[in-house]
C-alpha cells in the first residue's frame, strides 16, 4: 500500500498573477509546506512542465535550486517576471511612453480611449466607457459601463444606437485583422485558417486597438530596461481584451475558444492601465538564469530551459536530481492557442513556432493527456535513479485528470507511492518513485474485484457516503500502486481510461454491495455508500470535529493555518477533509481573538463548563418528563417510558454535533440534545451526508440546550402539545422566541 500524504494547506493567492486564469490554481504556501516536510534544501528540483509560476517561485524562495522547462514563450515570460518582478516605476514609464506615442496626429492614449466613447446619461458629457456587454446572437453591444469624469455618474446601462454603430464600424475582418493574422500566419501557411479561428475570439474594435499598440511598440525605441515592462503591459492587455470574459459571471477559467451568449468587451487603453497594477508583484526577488548557457542554478535561483522536457535529459549529463516537483498542466486549448498568437505579436513568428501546432488542435481528451504525460515522464525517468522521487500537484483535479495522471505515470515507469486529495478545492498531490518492474495483465473479473475491494475499503475507512471522485481515485490508485495500469497501454482497448471507467461504473452498480445516495443520476456527481456498513469506522465528519475540538482544548490560542496543519496531519491521503468543513468546526467551537490571528475555545465549550451543562440538561429532562407523567430510565441516555414501560422518547445529551448514532438501526427514534452553538455544524454535516439530510427532514429531532431550558419554565406544556413544542427551535434557526399561548 502507498503512503497517505498530509495535504499541504495553503491560502488563496494574495496577489493573483497577470494571466492567472490560465495557470494551475495552487494555493499560496502549499508548495512551501510540501518542501518543508519532504525535501532537503540542498536538493536540486526539476519542474518538467513549468505550468505554475507560483510553484517555481515558492521553491526558489525557500532556497532550493530550481531547473524548470517551459516550451511556451508566454509561460517563460510569466515565470521570469513572477520570480523577478518588474518595478512599478518601469511599468509606469512604459505606459507613459505608449501614452505619448503619436497616432493620426494625436497622442495614442486619447486616440484609443476615443474608440470606446459614449455619452453620459446624466450630464451628456463625452466619456470613454470601461466596457461594453455584447449579445452574441444579436452581434451588438447591449450594455455599457462607465464612470463619468465630469459628474462622477457611475452606471451600467443599455447602449444607444450611436454606441452600437460605433462598435460595429470596426469589422472583425478589416485591415487590422489581416495585419494581426500576418504576424503569425502569412498566406500559404497551413496553419492560417486555424489562426483565423483563434482571432475570432477578439472583437473587431479590440483587434484594431491591439494591433495599433503592437505596431507602435515595434516602431518606438524603448530603453532596454523598459522593453520587458512594455511587453508585460501588452501581454496582460491581450488577455483582458479578448471576448472570453463572460457576463455576468466575470472572471472564469475559459476552456474552449467559443463565445458565451453574453460577453464583455473591455476598453483596451484602460486594460493597459490596469496592467501596471497586475504586474507590480510583491515578495522577494529571485535570480533567473537560462539553461544550458548559465549552467545549473545556485541555491535560491531559477534556471529556465526554453524547450520541451522530452529533450532536457539530453543536456543533463551526469546530473541526477533527487526530486521532480511539478504542477501537472491540464489540457487547455484556449491558453495554448492564444499563447501562439500572443508570442507572435510580441516576439515574432519564429518565437511562436514551437507551440504553433496548438492552433490546429481543437480537442483534447483525457487519454490524449495520458499519452502526453507518458511521453514526457518516459524521458524524465532517464535522468532519475530509484532513490529519486516525483511529486505531482494536480490542481483542478477531477476523475478524468486523475485517471490520466495515473495512467501516464504508470506507463512511464513510475509507481504510485503517496496520495492526498481535497475534493471541494479540487486539489490533489501524488508522490511517485521509479519502478523498474511492471505488473502482469490480469483477467477482467480479477480487475473488477480489485476495484470493488478498493472502493469498499475506502468507504469503510471514511465511514460515510463518499463522492465519486474519491472512490475513483482510490480504485485506480490501487492499480497504480501495483503497476497494473501500464499493462493496458498496448492491449486491445483503444482507450483504456474509458474502459476502466466503465468497469468502475459496473462495480458501483452492484446493488448487493453499494448504494447511491442523494438525488443526482450522474455517476460522477453521485455519492455512494455500503449496503452493509458493519465494518465502517465512525463517520469522518465526526472524527474531524473531535480533532478540532481537541486541538482547541489543548492549545490556549492557535492560528487558523496551525489548525489545518494538525487536522491534515491526522487525516491524510483520501481522508483529507474539505477546508470549508474544517472551518465550520473551528467556527462552531472557537472565537477569533481581537488580534485577528489566533482562535480561542469559547468559554462555554470548556470541558468543565460543558460537563455542568450536560448534568443540568439531564436533570431538566428528568424534571420535564416526570411532569409529563413519563417514567424515567437510562444513564447514558434519558428515556421517557409510558405507563406500560414502552419508550416514547430517547434523549442523547452531548456537547458535540456527532450524529453517527442517528443512522444506526434502532427500534425507537433517538433525539439528540446539543448546545445551540452546534446547530450550524449539524447543518454543515447534513450538506455533506444525504442520509443526515433525510434524517433531519423525517421529523426526528435535534434539540438545543437553550430550548430544554425554556421548556422547563413553560407552564402550558402537555403531552398533547409536546411534539409541537419540540419543533419550535430547529437546528437551522438561530434563536427564536417561544410563542405565548
Amino acid at each position: 500500500m502507498g503512503i497517505d500524504l498530509s495535504f499541504p494547506p495553503g491560502t488563496p493567492l494574495r496577489q493573483p498573477g497577470p494571466i492567472e486564469r490560465y495557470m494551475p490554481p495552487l494555493e499560496e504556501g502549499s508548495v512551501t509546506q510540501v518542501l518543508q516536510d519532504l525535501v532537503n534544501t540542498d536538493d536540486l528540483i526539476i519542474d518538467p512542465f513549468g505550468a505554475s509560476p507560483q510553484l517555481v517561485r515558492e521553491a526558489a524562495l525557500m532556497g532550493h535550486s530550481v531547473l524548470v522547462t517551459a516550451n511556451n514563450p508566454v509561460t517563460r515570460f510569466v515565470i521570469h517576471y513572477t520570480a523577478l518582478p518588474l518595478s512599478r516605476s518601469n511599468l509606469q514609464a512604459a505606459l507613459a511612453k505608449f501614452s505619448t506615442a503619436l497616432k493620426d496626429g494625436s497622442r495614442l492614449e486619447p486616440f484609443l480611449k476615443d474608440l470606446y466613447r459614449t455619452l453620459c446619461s446624466r450630464c451628456g458629457g463625452v466619456v470613454s466607457a470601461d466596457y461594453f456587454v455584447w449579445d452574441k446572437e444579436r452581434e451588438e453591444p447591449i450594455l455599457k459601463g462607465y464612470e463619468c469624469p465630469h459628474c462622477s455618474h457611475a452606471v451600467e446601462e443599455p447602449t444607444s444606437e450611436v454606441d452600437r454603430g460605433l462598435a460595429q464600424s470596426h469589422a472583425r475582418r478589416g485591415l487590422q485583422f489581416a495585419m494581426a493574422l500576418e504576424q503569425i500566419s502569412p498566406p500559404g501557411d497551413p496553419y492560417r485558417r486555424h489562426a483565423e479561428a483563434a482571432l475570432s475570439v477578439y472583437p473587431g474594435r479590440a483587434i484594431f486597438a491591439l494591433i495599433t499598440l503592437v505596431n507602435k511598440m515595434n516602431q518606438m525605441e524603448f530603453e532596454s530596461r523598459l522593453i520587458p515592462a512594455a511587453q508585460a503591459l501588452l501581454l496582460f492587455t491581450f488577455d483582458a481584451c479578448n471576448a472570453l470574459w463572460t457576463y455576468p459571471e466575470g472572471r472564469l477559467r475559459p476552456r474552449r475558444l467559443s463565445l458565451s451568449p453574453q460577453y464583455v468587451e473591455n476598453n483596451v487603453w484602460k486594460a493597459l492601465e490596469r496592467a501596471v497594477e497586475a504586474w507590480s508583484l510583491d515578495g522577494g526577488h529571485v535570480q533567473v538564469n537560462r539553461w544550458p548557457e548559465d549552467g545549473l542554478p545556485a541555491p535560491g535561483e531559477i534556471t529556465i530551459y526554453p524547450g520541451s522536457a522530452r529533450f532536457l535529459s539530453e543536456t543533463l549529463a551526469r546530473v541526477v536530481p533527487k526530486w521532480i516537483l511539478t504542477a501537472l498542466p491540464r489540457p487547455n486549448q484556449v491558453y495554448w492557442t492564444l499563447s501562439a498568437l500572443w508570442a507572435a505579436w510580441l516576439w515574432g513568428r519564429e518565437e511562436a513556432m514551437p507551440i504553433k501546432v496548438a492552433l490546429r488542435r481543437r480537442r483534447y481528451d483525457w487519454f490524449w493527456h495520458a499519452r502526453a504525460l507518458r511521453a514526457v515522464f518516459s524521458k524524465v525517468r532517464l535522468i532519475l535513479e530509484e532513490r529519486s522521487r516525483v511529486l505531482t500537484f494536480v490542481p483542478e483535479a477531477e476523475p478524468g485528470f486523475i485517471g490520466a495522471t495515473f495512467m501516464g505515470m504508470d506507463g512511464a515507469g513510475f509507481k504510485l507511492q503517496g496520495t492526498a486529495l481535497r475534493v471541494s478545492e479540487s486539489q490533489a498531490l501524488f508522490q511517485w518513485q521509479v519502478d523498474p518492474t511492471t505488473g502482469d495483465k490480469i483477467p477482467e473479473i480479477v480487475l473488477e474485484s480489485i476495484l470493488a475491494d478498493a472502493v469498499k475499503e475506502m468507504l469503510e475507512a471514511r465511514g460515510e457516503p463518499t463522492a465519486f471522485i474519491i472512490l475513483h481515485a482510490a480504485a485506480l490508485g490501487r492499480l497504480a500502486e501495483e503497476r497494473l495500469l501500464g499493462t493496458y497501454w498496448d492491449g486491445d482497448w483503444s482507450n483504456p481510461l474509458s474502459v476502466l471507467a466503465g468497469k468502475l461504473e459496473t462495480v458501483l452498480y452492484d446493488r448487493d454491495t453499494f448504494v447511491r445516495v442523494g438525488r443526482t443520476t450522474e455517476i460522477e456527481r453521485g455519492m455512494y455508500w455500503l449496503v452493509n456498513p458493519k465494518n465502517a469506522k465512525e463517520p469522518l465528519s465526526d472524527r474531524v470535529e473531535a480533532s478540532v475540538l481537541q486541538i482547541l482544548r489543548e492549545n490556549e490560542g492557535v492560528g487558523r493555518e496551525e489548525v489545518f496543519n494538525m487536522v491534515y496531519e491526522t487525516f491524510r491521503g483520501f481522508l483529507c477533509p474539505d477546508k470549508r468543513f474544517v472551518e465550520n468546526c473551528l467556527q462552531s467551537y472557537a472565537v477569533l481573538h481581537p488580534d485577528g490571528v489566533t482562535w480561542h475555545l469559547r468559554e462555554e465549550d470548556d470541558l468543565v463548563a460543558r460537563q455542568r451543562d450536560k448534568e443540568e440538561i439531564r436533570d431538566l429532562l428528568v424534571e420535564i418528563g416526570t411532569k409529563m407523567g413519563f417514567n424515567m430510565s437510562g444513564e447514558d441516555e434519558i428515556i421517557w417510558n409510558d405507563d406500560e414501560g414502552i419508550p416514547q422518547f430517547r434523549f442523547c445529551i452531548q456537547e458535540t454535533a456527532k450524529l453517527g448514532g442517528a443512522l444506526l438501526p434502532s427500534e425507537y427514534p433517538l433525539t439528540f440534545v446539543v448546545p445551540g452553538g452546534r446547530a450550524a455544524l449539524v447543518m454543515a454535516k447534513a450538506r455533506r451526508d444525504p442520509r443526515l439530510a433525510e434524517w433531519l427532514k423525517s421529523g426526528l429531532r435535534i434539540l438545543k440546550f437553550r430550548h430544554i431550558r425554556r421548556l422547563a419554565t413553560e407552564t402550558t406544556l402537555t403531552r398533547e402539545n409536546l411534539n409541537q413544542r419540540f419543533t419550535i427551535d430547529p437546528p437551522e434557526h438561530q434563536d427564536p422566541q417561544l410563542p405565548l399561548l
